[in-house]
């Protein structure tokens, strides 16, 4: 009864200080330098199990990757922009990037003027014959389409989407903002308990994970602006 506690009682602490910890660096969007193996040591120490009985490094290293694209997923944390030419006649084209989502598409025609497509759907392709330049923009297996076509070269689209992390290895450093360390951290030691079947305390440090996903995101979102008439 008395090592229950304590484990308890060490479990509640460290998760203390690791939402603490993470106070500091809120306002930070840079990308961790923290080793992957650093953040399962964490998670290791979490879970109070240093000797791996619970669960491999290699497990560890498999819910850290699984981590952080969960975060990513979550808090769009991850941004990037790609620029592709628009060719005659065509509707759909590949982004080469490996991405989560794509978030907005905008048009630069001949003249660069630019501005931002409607999203729309590929059962509206070739509905709207009145309109003769670029105007909706869907997103279909890996492709955006973008309708109605142009009839003119020299004309480009800019896709803004949601990067997917890419796996590493316990030697690599995170590539998710630094200020995600400490929920990377309870999310890969609650993996440990809910293989353990401890289902109260995955609960508990998902619980966790997720109240301080919602405080980096109360943190970091802008707030209104009073409208001055």
């Amino acid at each position: 009864m008395i090592k229950k506690l304590t484990k308890l009682t060490g479990l509640i602490v460290l998760s203390s200080v690791l939402i603490w910890s993470s106070w500091c660096f809120a306002a930070s969007q840079q990308t961790s330098s923290t080793a992957a193996s650093t953040i399962i040591n964490r998670a290791e120490s979490l879970v109070n199990d240093s000797d791996n009985d619970l669960s491999s490094s290699a497990e560890m290293l498999v819910w850290l990757n699984d981590g952080m694209v969960d975060i990513v997923s979550r808090t769009h944390c991850l941004e990037a922009t790609e620029s592709i030419a628009l060719a005659t006649s065509t509707v759909e084209y590949t982004v080469t990037s490996t991405y989560l989502t794509v978030k907005a598409v905008l048009y630069v025609d001949s003249d660069s003027k630019t501005w931002a497509l409607k999203k729309g759907s590929p059962s509206s392709v070739g509905q709207n014959t009145a309109v003769t330049i670029p105007t909706y923009w869907y997103e279909w297996g890996g492709k955006v389409g973008v309708y109605p076509t142009i009839t003119r070269t020299t004309e480009t689209i800019t896709v803004y989407y949601i990067t997917r992390p890419e796996a590493i290895v316990s030697t690599d450093s995170i590539t998710i903002p630094a200020i995600y360390d400490n929920a990377l951290t309870l999310y890969v030691a609650a993996q440990a308990h809910f293989k353990d079947r401890q289902t109260g305390r995955y609960a508990q440090l998902m619980g966790l994970y997720l109240q301080e996903l919602a405080r980096l995101k109360s943190e970091l979102t802008d707030q209104p602006q009073g409208v001055v008439e």
